[in-house]
């Protein structure tokens, strides 16, 4: 899609160069600049989203996460009363 905007946006500035002359170079060239660095900025970006997803993808994740357990008290024995039934 990209080449197939910088070939359409080339064509309209030679057609516009036709029809009215070569000072429509002065704002087409510019635009036509503008556009290509839009477009490999926007590239570059779309790749560099894509590396970090995949690596954020190959890294494990724990159930719970890092903490889940960390504040999570032991369990407490629970004391048995020693009942003498001999006495009884």
């Amino acid at each position: 899609m990209s080449a197939l905007v910088l070939v359409m946006e080339s064509l309209a500035i030679l057609f516009a160069t036709w029809m009215f002359g070569w000072p429509v170079l002065v704002v087409g060239v510019p635009a036509l600049i503008a556009t290509a660095l839009l477009l490999v900025t926007a590239h570059a970006a779309e790749r560099r989203r894509i590396r970090r997803e995949r690596e954020a993808a190959a890294i494990p994740t724990l159930p719970g996460g890092l903490m889940s357990g960390f504040f999570r008290l032991p369990a407490q024995p629970v004391p048995h009363e020693v009942r003498d039934h001999s006495r009884a």
